[in-house]
């Protein structure tokens, strides 16, 4: 998570590095990107980067994690659950043109970094939204009564991670098979496993 010095910052500041960030991992391979160019592109020294981010996995999984956030979010609000309706937001009705492209650059970023995304700190916040419906789910019967949410979390998480491993070994690229790929899994397999029939 990036450090305190950053949410101080002024917000046309942030925006700014928010915006280089955006540019900057468009434009070029993951490995190809390193902190002196962000920090030029932002118009911040290298110093001043390392007092707002421990690294550029730092900042890249934070705004990463900031706009599946706002998707979640929209999605509650919109459906009223984050993984029990079929339908989706698209990402236009939450992000930018810029954010979307952004965002699209998550299936080329190194494995490590994925890991780092779905076996750290991030996960944890992000999936946050997963574990409150879960007790939601658990609180009003709706989950057979022998599942422990903790670990169905766990195995949530896990397979997202595995998802993008697949669409990678099998050379899957198209945004709407991928999206119907996801939505069968976790509707069919996923939730038909954790929910009491009605």
């Amino acid at each position: 998570m990036p450090k305190k010095t950053f949410f101080n910052l002024p917000p046309e500041k942030k925006q700014k590095i928010i915006d280089a960030t955006y540019d900057i991992f468009i434009a070029e391979e993951y490995e190809n990107v390193t902190i002196r160019g962000i920090a030029s592109k932002a118009g911040i020294s290298i110093g001043s980067f390392y007092q707002y981010f421990h690294d550029k996995d730092d900042l890249y999984l934070y705004l990463l994690t900031d706009i599946e956030k706002r998707i979640m979010t929209k999605q509650k609000e919109k459906y009223g659950s984050v993984f029990l309706e079929k339908e989706s937001v698209s990402l236009e009705e939450v992000c930018t043109k810029k954010e979307i492209d952004f965002n699209r650059t998550w299936y080329k970023v190194p494995i490590e970094v994925m890991r780092k995304f779905y076996f750290g700190e991030y996960a944890k916040e992000l999936n946050s939204f997963v574990m409150d419906e879960l007790i939601e789910l658990k609180n009003s019967g709706k989950l057979k009564d022998s599942i422990d949410i903790e670990l169905i979390f766990h195995l949530y998480v896990t397979s997202m991670f595995n998802m993008l491993i697949y669409f990678r070994d099998q050379n899957i690229t198209d945004e709407d098979e991928k999206f119907e790929i996801k939505n069968n899994f976790y509707t069919d397999i996923f939730l038909n496993g954790i929910l009491k029939a009605e």
